[in-house]
Order: structure tokens, then sequence, then C-alpha cells
């Protein structure tokens, strides 16, 4: 039995416990709309130079923010037909930046907001400060931006996976781990046998919290995900690329001509439409096409030997058949 299932009933009630107070999180504060040059008389928004915000997500298990892309045109449109004349609405939420200087804070929620006040050129920013620890960081940054925009299907997979991985106390390999023993045990016996699981109420209760997608559709639609080549996912993930970008290069069998690809539409800022145009170009040629379906079938009818040589009039249709290819292969 693995550790995840060898967990005792009294550890897995207490994570039970904590995530739901993950899941329950609110920050306490209700976000008050302030506008750029203005005072509040909100004691807990003040406003702080953007060199004193750092975006090092030390909070996250693996540093990465939980929103990877924003489409650099849309962001540049946004801050300067909303954020410069009407300033930022809802305050960024910060806490102290560990081993800083005391007026130097880290970025917990608010990104998009922080990369529009550089086109809309805002500075100071809005801010709100808390004095969360990692856990609790996370918790906020999690709940912040699950109540804005959807996440795409990679930063859905990642959230998930995060937050999993830290309700079980455990690694992000070992929640992905025990979601394939959860799928391969309701395969196996039955959903009652996944009711009675330990580690069931957990996993249940994060997906209720994301909504949208049960944890046997995340198995199959969302965990396939992780194996798209890696330099495709570490460039999604370092929002060099946009994930629906990324998917569509990641076709691409050969890896050097997806890596120069790679390259050229981030470098290049290739719009998906063109994107499109190139992997199609790097399809496998008529040739090899044909090769594939000759293998197809020749493994078919390998598999179907037996009962057509059973059935005399289809062995005399695959004879006659047969006999075609000889000679077609003879004069050429």
């Amino acid at each position: 039995m693995g550790r995840l299932e060898s967990t005792s009933k009294a550890t897995t009630n207490q994570r039970i416990a904590n995530l739901k107070q993950i899941l329950n999180f609110t920050p306490g504060l209700e976000e008050n709309e302030v506008n750029q040059g203005e005072s509040t008389q909100d004691s807990s928004v003040v406003w702080v130079k953007r060199s004193q915000i750092h975006l090092t997500f030390s909070f996250v298990p693996d540093g990465q923010p939980v929103r990877y892309y924003y489409d650099p045109e849309e962001l540049e449109a946004w801050a300067l037909n909303d954020l410069k004349p009407n300033g930022i609405h809802s305050p960024l939420w910060v806490r102290p930046l560990k081993n800083g200087n005391p007026d130097e804070y880290e970025l917990v929620a608010g990104k998009r907001r922080y990369h529009g006040s550089e086109f809309a050129q805002i500075d100071p920013l809005p801010v709100r400060i808390f004095n969360w620890n990692d856990i609790e960081a996370f918790k906020a940054s999690l709940a912040e931006n699950k109540n804005r925009r959807d996440f795409s299907a990679l930063e859905d997979l990642d959230a998930i996976l995060k937050l999993l991985a830290i309700s079980i106390e455990g690694t992000v390999e070992e929640a992905v781990s025990l979601l394939y023993q959860m799928d391969n045990l309701k395969r196996r016996s039955g959903i009652e046998r996944v009711l009675a699981h330990p580690q069931y109420e957990i996993i249940q209760a994060i997906f209720d919290f994301f909504g949208g997608i049960s944890w046997e559709s995340f198995v199959k639609s969302r965990l396939p995900l992780l194996k798209k080549p890696q330099e495709i996912l570490q460039a999604v993930r370092q929002g060099k690329i946009e994930y629906t970008k990324g998917l569509e290069i990641a076709k691409i069998k050969e890896p050097k001509i997806r890596q120069k690809l790679l390259e050229k539409a981030i470098v290049n800022k290739l719009p998906l439409a063109e994107i499109k145009k190139l992997t199609q170009s790097h399809k496998p040629s008529s040739q090899n096409s044909i090769q594939s379906r000759f293998d197809l079938t020749y493994k078919e009818f390998r598999k179907s030997l037996k009962k057509i040589e059973n059935n005399p009039e289809q062995l005399q249709k695959a004879q006659n058949l047969l006999f075609q290819i000889e000679e077609f292969v003879k004069n050429n």
C-alpha cells in the first residue's frame, strides 16, 4: 500500500479541515474603488511605487504565477482605454517581501493590473498589504484569480495539482499519482471503493471549489497535457506564448522543427492562424501517409487472418487482392 493510501484517518480528517479553511478563504476586506491621485478613507489601501513591488511568487510551489499569459496587445488596449483615464479600481494584494527592506513587497494578486499600469504610466499603485504566510498567500492568489477570468487548460491543470499537493502534504507528482490511482480503482472496483478511499473527500472538495470539471474528467482531459513536449509547457508557464498557440506547435512530432517554430512564434509574436499554417506545412508527406496506411492495414489483416481462412469466400477475395498487389509491385 502506498504512502498516500496508508494515511491515518485522524491525519486525513485534519487535512480535510485544513483544506476547508483554504477553500473558504476570504481576505476579510471588501475592495473599494480607488482612483489614481486620490486619497482614500480606507486606511487598508495605500499607495506604493511599482519598483517596490516584486513579482517573485515565492509562495507558489514552483515559483510561477497562477496565470501564465496575458496577450500584450489586449493588455495595452485595456490599459490605455480603461486604466489610464479611469485609474486602477481594485487595489493589488501584496505581502512584505521576505528578507527585504520594510517598504519592499511581493505581489500576491493583481499581475494584470501591475503590467497594465506600465502601459498606462500609473505609478504609484494602490495596494492592500497582508501579513500572509506562504500557504495563506497561495490561497489568496487562487481565490482572487478564480473569481476573475477563466483559467486556460494548463493554468487549471497546474493550479488544481498544486492545491492537491499542498492538501495531501505531498508533491505534484504524488498528486498526479493519486488521481491515477483513484481512476484505476474506479474502473477496477467501482465507485463505492472510491468513495471509501481515505483521500476521496480531499479530492472532491478541491474539484467542488474550482468547479466546471469533475476529477474523472480531469484525469482524462487535463492530465494528458503533462505528456506534451516539455519545452512547450515550459514556454507557456513562463508566459512566453499563449496556451492555444503552444498546443498547436506541439502537434509537430519532429523535435528540432518544433523547437524552431516555437522560437519563431515567440520572437515574431505570430498569430494563431499563421502558426496553424506552419504546422500544416510540417505534416507527414503523402508518402509517409501511404506507409502508415499500409502498416496499419497489414496489422489488421494479420489479426483477421484466422477468420478469413475459415471463410472460403473471404479467403478467395483476399487471395485475389494479394495477387493484384503482387502484380502491381512486379510492374513497378
